[in-house]
């Protein structure tokens, strides 16, 4: 089978990032590793301008900007010297700076685009996480340089600004990984890429060779650029903007991460001393920071459950194209409906005409709109459910079949109303049943099936009449 181009892309820039890394520091290092990833910049261009949605383009256009940022910080000090000028510190740490931001933006887009308005929950869990692992790497590779930003700035300012950029890093990682929608190789390229460009960042100060602090960086760093660039060239690149279609689930194992966030600042606090008061201020800080940010997650995730179960609790008991009540609904009405009870029973007249010509959509504009006609018609109190297709119940408590009748007159006029739906003009009519329940009558006989049987019954009878009127359940017409 013929390779695909992101694999052959992945393959040179392995190659390239070994020889980058054991070239290092040599005469040569410097011209290998910026031609080489000068190629992944060229390649990032050329996959950010085919043919994209617009939306998809933009993270990879600022992809690029932040490579060509690095890429034109680590020329900088070869060119000077090449030029016997001075180290162009200040130069090299602004183009770097840049870059970091860059590269965060795309993954910020990224994450926004995948999200959509599921983002709130997958920010607040990024920013508990980010705040932990900022807290971490101040402790551990910015505190100890702290004292020498007033002696040597900008010496001091390029050993820190990879943990800076690091921290900025780690917000788009955690915010495009807690963001929901498809995790395919694409994504994983990229979170890969970021995840080795930290682990080179934060890891050069344990190794205690000179000589390998230089060639391991080297290499991961290049590869870290080739990796985020193999993500851009992916035929599946498009799952990292594209927007998620299922609502995100809270899983286990973010309840145990933003645990872990929360314990950070107090733990590093409790378990080493020396710290000045500003520290120790920004460490309290930094506590309840994360605790607003994991009380707020928490109290988000409840809301969204209490909307999930008042959702599922209204579609048990209505019907999903009108609202109505549906047959549980009326069965609970029925149930707690009071002696004197009377109950309609309707079946529309000409609907099935009207929805095999005019339609389904047509169709369901007439139930929606007799549905609204029906609630309009009768009391707050009073119940209207739909059975299916075309028939409907009323509910009236309280009431008798005499005093029913005006009620029912009034659907019989409001249904026969035409209802308009695109541009035409359909009129249906509707048959009623009436039966009541009240004193004298047996409620073996009436409540609270027998009820609806008897209703149903005298709607038939009304059809039979010449349809588009009401039958009283037990009368002689």
């Amino acid at each position: 089978m013929r390779p695909q181009p992101v694999h052959l892309f992945i393959a040179a820039t392995v190659v390239a990032a070994v020889v980058a890394g054991v070239t290092a520091g040599e005469t040569l290092g410097d011209p290998i590793y910026l031609v080489a990833h000068a190629g992944i910049c060229a390649t990032g261009l050329v996959c950010a301008l085919r043919p994209r949605r617009r939306a998809d383009r933009r993270p990879w256009l600022w992809i690029v900007a932040g490579q060509l940022f690095w890429l034109a910080g680590n020329a900088a000090y070869p060119v000077a010297r090449l030029l016997g000028r001075p180290e162009p510190g200040a130069a090299e740490a602004v183009l770097w700076t840049l870059g970091y931001v860059a590269y965060g933006a795309a993954l910020i887009i990224m994450a926004r685009s995948r999200a959509g308005r599921w983002i709130r929950p997958a920010v607040l869990d990024m920013l508990t996480l980010t705040t932990a692992v900022g807290i971490a790497i101040w402790v551990a590779f910015i505190s100890p340089y702290l004292a020498d930003l007033a002696a040597e700035p900008v010496y001091a300012y390029l050993v820190i600004m990879g943990p800076l950029g690091d921290v900025v890093v780690t917000a788009g990682v955690l915010l495009l990984a807690l963001s929901p929608g498809v995790r395919g190789t694409a994504t994983r390229l990229l979170l890969a890429s970021a995840v080795i460009r930290i682990a080179a960042d934060l890891g050069t100060s344990y190794i205690p060779s000179d000589t390998v602090a230089i060639m391991v960086p080297t290499g991961i760093i290049l590869l870290s650029n080739g990796l985020l660039i193999a993500a851009a060239l992916h035929p599946g690149s498009s799952e990292l903007t594209h927007p998620a279609s299922n609502r995100p689930t809270l899983h286990p194992a973010r309840i145990w991460f933003l645990g872990v966030g929360l314990l950070t600042a107090p733990t590093i606090t409790f378990t080493r001393q020396g710290y000045i008061p500003a520290e120790r201020i920004a460490l309290f800080t930094a506590t309840v920071v994360t605790l607003v940010f994991v009380f707020i997650r928490f109290a988000s995730a409840l809301r969204s459950l209490e909307r999930a179960e008042r959702q599922l609790s209204f579609q048990a008991l209505h019907d999903p194209l009108t609202g109505l009540a549906n047959r549980a609904a009326l069965s609970q009405a029925l149930d707690a409906a009071p002696p004197v009870t009377t109950v309609l029973y309707l079946d529309l007249d000409g609907f099935k005409a009207i929805n095999d010509a005019a339609g389904h959509a047509a169709g369901d504009a007439i139930l929606r709109a007799v549905s609204q006609r029906l609630r309009a018609a009768v009391r707050d109190a009073d119940t209207v459910a739909r059975l299916g297709g075309d028939e409907f119940v009323v509910v009236l408590p309280g009431l008798d079949e005499s005093a029913a009748v005006p009620i029912a007159e009034r659907i019989l006029r409001d249904v026969a109303a035409p209802v308009p739906h695109e541009g035409a003009f359909h009129t249906v009519g509707t048959s009623i049943g009436i039966a009541g329940g009240g004193a004298g009558q047996s409620d073996a006989t009436w409540r609270p099936a027998a009820l609806l049987r008897a209703a149903d019954a005298a709607m038939y009878r009304a059809k039979g009449l010449g349809r588009g009127c009401f039958v009283i359940a037990g009368s002689a017409a």
